[in-house]
């Protein structure tokens, strides 16, 4: 099946924390969407692959995305080579997307960057009649790169105030990643206290910056086109609405 837009994230529940809203929001226009998750997270501190794959299920059963894929590239170890190209351009030609979303290509997590290199690559190969996969050639129209531990200055930021609770609650589906008083297994960031308090803070500060309660931030390789500046900005502004000598 073809979807409009299929995002990519290195492990399961990437997508849920870092792009969840714009998921949202894109299927509450009657986008389809699909998730690809590079690795089964089997790195991970917390849980166990097993456990991780029920949870991405119930995952994307509250996003309501119409296809989920796993890679099954090695967590810890996802890096640029033929092998990892191929199975990006494989799953681009399969559901060919019009919009790509992948994480920036610089952030504290080596998988992360890598993620976001390959599938950049593999957008491009996927339009070249000669990279033979059996399947007819397809390329995105672009990629929006969100971030994830690492912040960068985004070109557009996406309203989300209205999906904020429910992309919340997709990603409170990884019930083995995040903040138990009674489990036994050790520590990390996502899983500390106060992990949600940064988690929305950052959601609020990039809301502020278009006049939203609640925003997700991307960059794109070059201007963004606008093609009704009017309409596009008649609910937003820099300047506060106050009378003229404000």
């Amino acid at each position: 099946m073809s979807l409009d837009v299929l995002a990519f994230g290195a492990h399961p529940d990437d997508v849920e924390l870092t792009v969840g809203g714009t998921v949202l929001a894109l299927r509450a226009q009657g986008y389809t969407v699909g998730i690809v998750d590079m690795t089964r997270g089997e790195m991970g501190t917390r849980g166990s692959p097993e456990i991780r794959a029920q949870e991405a299920t119930e995952a994307a059963r509250r996003l309501g995305v119409e296809q989920r894929r796993n890679l099954g590239l090695p967590d810890g170890r996802v890096t640029l080579d033929d092998a990892s190209r191929e199975a990006a351009i494989r799953v681009l030609r399969e559901f060919r997307p019009t919009l790509v979303l992948a994480p920036v290509e610089r952030d504290l997590h080596p998988d992360h960057g890598w993620t976001g290199r390959i599938v950049r690559e593999a957008c491009f190969l996927a339009g070249l009649e000669r990279w033979d996969t059996g399947q007819p050639r397809h390329r995105p129209k672009t990629v929006l790169g969100y971030f994830s531990h690492t912040t960068v200055e985004p070109d557009l930021v996406i309203d989300i105030t209205q999906f904020y609770e429910q992309k919340k609650a997709a990603c409170l589906a990884y019930a083995s990643q995040f903040h138990d008083p009674d489990s036994s297994e050790l520590a990390t960031y996502i899983s500390s206290e106060g992990f949600w308090d940064w988690w929305e803070a950052r959601a609020r500060s990039l809301g502020q910056r278009i006049g939203a309660a609640f925003g997700e931030g991307f960059v794109h390789d070059g201007p963004v086109p606008v093609r009704d500046p009017v309409k596009q900005f008649e609910t937003f502004g820099y300047y506060p609405d106050t009378d003229t000598n404000g």
